[in-house]
């Protein structure tokens, strides 16, 4: 059918077409041609509004969403939409109202959108503000896997480890095959002692979807100490060949919190597998040294947040922010060793982690 004939709704369909095939382009390019013919249809504008947010264009999405609310007021969608953008460009204040119109026009039972909320919150890091919407997801949909996930990664990251562990539960149960709530079940379970839940939780899942390091590493522990394994080790190869794959290149904070964790001495780590962990991570350099910022590849005489930057890009996620890439080292060198690092400024959080002895400092 030509386009010449579309309806607004025909439009609406096409350009999301686009959108889930990950061509924003085109998505907005159908956009544009439906709002010039139907320039009174929020939808449109909503829809143009989350594509904006994908491309990253937060000023342009919120204006996309207020031209919605300018039609609709109380578009629910918008609202959620325009809540994000604010969080965005820093404007928490407007965000929190725009949420917080959600609920009072009665949608607090509306799965989606409560989800959308408090994933938009999540990914600014305001975990207790997540935590109170995917709350009302639960509530919403107490069969929905998503919203058990969510609700527990939030928990996790606000350090309720035990609550956390009940809802991984949950979502496991729900959908054996979610992995990743699997796999950080694995973890907590392994953080508490709970070694032979923790094997049985990890084992199950297939190496090709094992994407973190440490679960395949404490995988490969966990076997060694509670299965019987031949004298060789063939059999763990297929797991020392997923982390050839996963650390191309080594980031240097799991580098760093892996040797960390064997000086220490974990409980049930042999002397040979601490051994064969330095190997598989790189071991030392050169010099006998663990220096984040030689690893990173920055000058000694860089700037304190230049050797914070360096670390991040040379992570598995490069793209975080300095102060997402601090936070979420931070709370994993809390989690493996119970020593808190500040993560609001790089030159701080350096030196704590000389001083804790999870990296040396040249002069």
């Amino acid at each position: 059918m030509s386009s010449q004939f579309w309806s607004a709704e025909e439009y609406d369909r096409q350009a999301q077409r686009h959108y889930e095939a990950g061509d924003y382009d085109g998505a907005l390019e159908i956009l544009r041609k439906g709002e010039a013919l139907y320039p009174a249809a929020p939808e449109l504008k909503v829809s143009t509004g989350y594509t904006q947010l994908a491309r990253e264009e937060y000023a342009w999405a919120r204006q996309a969403f207020a031209g919605a609310l300018a039609l609709e007021p109380d578009h629910e969608d918008a609202l959620a939409g325009i809540g994000e953008s604010l969080l965005k460009l820093g404007e928490r204040a407007r965000a929190f109202h725009s949420f917080e119109r959600i609920l009072d026009l009665g949608f607090g039972r509306d799965l989606d959108l409560m989800l959308s909320a408090g994933r938009a919150l999540f990914r600014e890091g305001l975990y207790e503000h997540a935590e109170r919407f995917f709350r009302r997801a639960v509530e919403a949909d107490a069969r929905s896997v998503e919203a058990a996930a969510d609700l527990a990664y939030t928990l996790h990251r606000r350090d309720d480890l035990k609550e956390a562990r009940f809802w991984l539960k949950r979502a496991v149960a729900l959908d054996p095959d979610n992995y990743d709530a699997r796999s950080l079940l694995g973890n907590l379970l392994y953080e508490a002692g709970e070694r032979d839940r923790a094997l049985a939780e990890l084992e199950v899942i297939p190496l090709e979807y094992l994407w973190d390091p440490l679960s395949v590493w404490r995988l490969v522990e966990l076997m060694r100490a509670q299965r019987t394994t031949s004298e060789d080790g063939r059999e763990l190869e297929p797991y020392f060949d997923r982390l050839d794959e996963l650390f191309v290149e080594p980031a240097p904070e799991d580098r760093l919190l892996m040797e960390l964790q064997m000086e220490r001495g974990g409980e049930a780590i042999e002397a040979e597998a601490a051994r064969d962990q330095l190997d598989l991570f790189g071991g030392e350099d050169e010099d006998g040294g663990s220096l984040a910022g030689r690893t990173a590849g920055v000058a000694g005489d860089a700037s304190w947040a230049g050797i914070v930057r360096a670390m991040c890009e040379s992570s598995a996620d490069p793209h975080r922010t300095l102060e997402e890439f601090m936070r979420e080292t931070a709370r994993r060198v809390r989690d493996l060793t119970g020593i808190h690092l500040p993560d609001d400024d790089p030159e701080a959080f350096i030196k704590a982690s000389a001083r804790a002895g999870v990296l040396h400092i040249d002069r």
